[in-house]
């Protein structure tokens, strides 16, 4: 069983989607980059591959910030100054944490189906959408989609080291809606889904592109 670490901390001013991009920026700058889990960026600049321990959400209209793993411990450098000054955009907005939540998420598979919600998920880079663009009929199309979800899924396995005593599966029962959202300056397909699936995840952890800045928002239904 692979206990994993998880921790939300909300704040209490209402903030819009688009704003999350400076949101993020601020607790970067506030956090004096001294973990690369705020930014996945290295020295350099360069870019850290890895799916984001620390995402930055907008929860219930207010800013959040979810923390996993090693994350939970790295927050620290954030949550030590007491005074959250940020600027969103030309102003600066004087934020107050509402609430911490930190538990222990039994993340792993099991031998009976969880009910998911997932809301703004980003599954295709370019070339996937050109795929997804060109096929024939919704059987292919949910299919794909289906492939796409599942292989995120095992990315973050590997990420957190979660165990897989029974192989994984996932289902995508419904897609509710779709729309195009900008991210790093293009309009990407994202969808609003139901899904099931043998693993237990964490409510409010991202799955697919674009997890860092508040896109595929998990919610957890309870067990099917």
């Amino acid at each position: 069983m692979t206990k994993v670490r998880y921790l939300k901390v909300q704040f209490d001013k209402n903030l819009m989607a688009y704003e999350i991009p400076y949101f993020r920026a601020a607790v970067i700058e506030a956090s004096e980059r001294k973990s690369s889990l705020f930014h996945n960026h290295d020295g350099k600049d360069k870019v850290i591959y890895r799916y984001p321990l620390i995402q930055y959400k907008i929860l219930q209209k207010r800013p959040a910030i979810i923390c996993l793993e090693s994350a939970t411990d790295d927050i620290h450098h954030l949550l030590q100054n007491q005074k959250f000054e940020f600027r969103i955009k030309s102003k600066k907005v004087n934020f107050s944490i509402e609430d911490i939540h930190m538990t222990f998420v039994n993340m792993q598979t099991w031998d009976k189906a969880f009910r998911y919600n997932l809301l703004h998920y980003i599954p295709f880079n370019q070339e996937f959408y050109e795929r997804y663009k060109k096929m024939d009929g919704v059987v292919e199309e949910m299919r794909f989609l289906q492939e796409k979800l599942y292989s995120h899924i095992v990315g973050i396995m590997k990420q957190l080291n979660i165990n897989e005593p029974i192989p994984l599966n996932v289902v995508i029962n419904k897609i509710l809606s779709t729309k195009y959202i900008e991210y790093k300056g293009q309009f990407h397909l994202t969808f609003n889904l139901e899904f099931t699936s043998n693993i237990l995840m964490a409510d409010n952890m991202g799955i697919g592109k674009g997890v860092s800045v508040g896109f595929g928002i998990l919610k957890n239904q309870g067990n099917k």
